[in-house]
């Protein structure tokens, strides 16, 4: 199953605009933007965040097609393409993962619920972004819930932060 991970490897204070990296894991591959330093492959972690969960959703809606997530103030990239009710996973040409639709779609949410319990203990300033990344979350698991999709792992996810 493919798995998400952000990291925050910006200077402290951390705030909503902080730096960081995406590390995509999954069967047949990986790709990471740590490393990627000329040019500097970081992204702005809380914004990427949120739109990894938008285009999960938006890819999820059409139910089948092609996808693109490209974080912010990066120009790493990544595609998904949806078949059959699995998703295939890809940076460039390299095929990293092809997970069924709801591991997907919960691996990211999981993924960045745990950046954002991150944030709300280490930004003490410029909430604003961090709070915007909570409503998205919290919309994305009210649409979960109408899209019938359940999460096996567990029925609270809110009690592991």
């Amino acid at each position: 199953m493919v798995e998400f991970i952000f990291t925050v490897r910006d200077d402290p204070p951390e705030d909503g605009y902080s730096l960081g990296d995406l590390e995509v894991l999954g069967k047949s591959g990986s790709v990471t933007t740590r490393g990627l330093e000329r040019p500097d492959q970081r992204m702005m972690v809380y914004p990427s965040a949120a739109a990894l969960l938008s285009e999960a959703r938006l890819l999820a809606s059409r139910g089948k097609g092609n996808g693109r997530f490209e974080g912010f103030g990066s120009m790493f990239v990544v595609e998904f393409s949806l078949q059959k009710d699995r998703v295939a996973t890809r940076h460039g040409k390299k095929i990293i993962d092809s997970t069924p639709l709801s591991d997907f779609l919960y691996t990211i949410y999981d993924s960045v619920r745990t950046l954002h319990g991150h944030g709300v203990f280490a930004i003490e300033e410029n909430r604003k972004i961090l709070n915007l990344l909570e409503k998205e979350i919290d919309s994305f698991e009210v649409w979960l819930t109408s899209f019938g999709i359940k999460h096996e792992k567990s029925n609270d996810r809110r009690k592991r932060f």
